[in-house]
Parts: structure tokens; sequence; C-alpha cells
């Protein structure tokens, strides 16, 4: 009975004073500006070939600049995705100047890598010192937005992908203006009016 008159208090004391004031400035401060809308029948024009070297599916954008690789960790990015056969791998391709028609869109947090165990402390008023293990799922993830690109004649090709690699307490998927500023002059978004 004494200990649940010390805890409680306490709990309540570290959610208030820490938990919440944090919340509060995650969620007032955002970077990139408001998540991308490209509805269904938006379009995507590629301008001129973009290669993907052997091995490779992706074929990467950022800064306006093609890459075989995200260069940047945590600026804007876009790649397309393609759906290459083994035998195909060995060899470049190459994705060929066209329009494709967005068939479906829709955003989604990947995490890269699942960070251990922790050892954590916490001191509680008139207890003293505990320490517990807490799992850590926070950090960093893909907030990824995904463009399903309707079947063209390069079935092959079958997404735009446009994401950062972020806190998804501090920011959401890269916005529209993002999305334009990482494809560069090698690819546009129409969006359906």
């Amino acid at each position: 009975m004494i200990l649940r008159k010390f805890i409680a208090p306490a709990v309540g004391f570290v959610l208030s004073a820490t938990t919440f004031p944090a919340l509060a400035f995650s969620l007032a401060v955002s970077v990139g500006g408001a998540p991308a809308k490209i509805p269904v029948n938006s379009t995507v024009t590629v301008h001129q070939p973009l290669s993907v070297i052997a091995g490779k599916s992706h074929v990467y954008f950022q800064h306006g600049k093609m890459l075989s690789r995200i260069e940047h960790t945590y600026d804007p990015y876009c790649y397309f995705s393609m759906k290459r056969p083994r035998a195909e791998m060995k060899s470049p391709t190459s994705i060929l100047p066209a329009t494709f028609t967005v068939k479906k869109q829709f955003r989604r947090k990947e995490q890269t890598a699942r960070l251990g165990t922790m050892l954590a402390s916490s001191v509680t008023i008139g207890v003293g010192s505990h320490w517990w293990l807490a799992l850590n799922e926070g950090g960093p993830q893909n907030l990824n937005h995904h463009l399903r690109l309707a079947p063209s004649d390069q079935p092959q090709v079958t997404a735009l992908v446009c994401g950062v690699y972020a806190e998804p307490q501090e920011r959401t998927t890269p916005s529209l203006a993002e999305m334009i500023e990482a494809l560069g002059e090698f690819v546009t978004i129409q969006t359906a009016g």
C-alpha cells in the first residue's frame, strides 16, 4: 500500500514532465512540409534513359542526380523499382523514356534495422534507483510514399518510391516539392486534377 502511494505519483510525474512536452515539441517541429498528395491516374514521365547497373533492380535519385545508391542518408530520395528475372540481373538495363500512370499510392514506414535490448535506468522519488531492460523500438525509419505504376510497354517497371530516412515523430513522407527536387530533370510527376 505504501509502495503504491509512491509509485503512482512518480509514474505520473515522469509521464507529465518528460513525455508530453517531448511529444508536443516533436509534433510542433515538422520538417519537409505536407506529405505529397498524388492521386490515382496521375502520371510519371521519364524524360531520358535511366541506367540500372548489373545486379540491381533500382535506380535512385537524390538532389536532381541519378545514382546507383542513396548518397545522403537523411535527405529525401526517389527510386524506380523493377521486377528483373534473376537471369537478367547479370547485365545492366535501362528504363526508357515513357509516361506511366499511377494506379495506386500508399505510404509506409519501414524500419531498416532493429536495435537490440538496452539497459535503462530510472530514479523514482523516495524509492531509490531501479534498473530494467527496455526494448528500443524507436529510431529513424524509411518513410516512403509508393506510387504503383500501371503496366505499360515496360512492364518490369513497377513503382516510383520517394522517401526519407528520419524519425517518424519529426516529419512525414516527402512533400511533392521534395520529390521534384530529388528527381530533377530526369522525371516529372503530373498530379491528376
